[in-house]
């Protein structure tokens, strides 16, 4: 019943959200969408963001489910911001954005972990440097993200994605050769 009520309750918050900012929605417009009780709520999740954390990053595993590629995972996470942008945008310009924030840099490190771990095959890189570089192009994806939808997603996610592809496809190689041949004193 658990994994039913969280998601219950996660539709809930989804359908609120494509009507209003998520600072207007209340615990008990949830629950009385779910016909549950608040204590039931409260069982599951402490608050509103912490409920919005478990829904973003269950949207996340079902939007990349089945992506066999950086690249296809990068444009299912464009397409699913587009599709669902006024949830998003409600959850953009609200006092949850900082887990939208912390949410599009999860996306974008996990992108930057299968990319990087696919151009550094047969190299040698510190943990250490590694991270560096993931964190490095995960702010950089995740910035794009934002600034994307910040600036009303006015470039196709399509076009986005492509350019980020060719960006990014023989620099993550260059930048592990790089890294694992000359690395940087610390």
């Amino acid at each position: 019943m658990a994994p039913n009520t969280k998601l219950a309750l996660a539709n809930a918050l989804k359908q609120l959200l494509q009507k209003k900012f998520l600072d207007d929605i209340t615990v008990k417009e949830i629950v009385e969408d779910c016909e549950v009780n608040r204590q039931t709520f409260y069982y599951h999740f402490q608050d509103i963001y912490d409920l919005l954390r478990w829904f973003l990053k269950q949207e996340t595993e079902l939007t990349l489910q089945g992506t066999d590629t950086w690249q296809d995972a990068l444009m299912a996470a464009f397409r699913y911001i587009q599709e669902n942008h006024v949830v998003i945008f409600h959850v953009f310009r609200s006092s949850g954005r900082d887990h939208l924030d912390c949410h599009f840099f999860t996306l974008s490190r996990s992108l930057c972990i299968s990319l990087l771990k696919e151009a550094s095959a047969g190299l040698t890189l510190s943990e250490k440097d590694s991270d560096f570089l993931i964190d490095f192009y995960m702010y950089a994806i995740s910035g794009i993200m934002m600034g994307w939808l910040s600036n009303d997603m006015k470039e196709p996610p399509e076009q986005l994605a492509a350019r980020i592809s060719f960006l990014l496809e023989d620099e993550f190689r260059r930048v592990a050769v790089r890294f694992s041949q000359h690395p940087p004193l610390c």
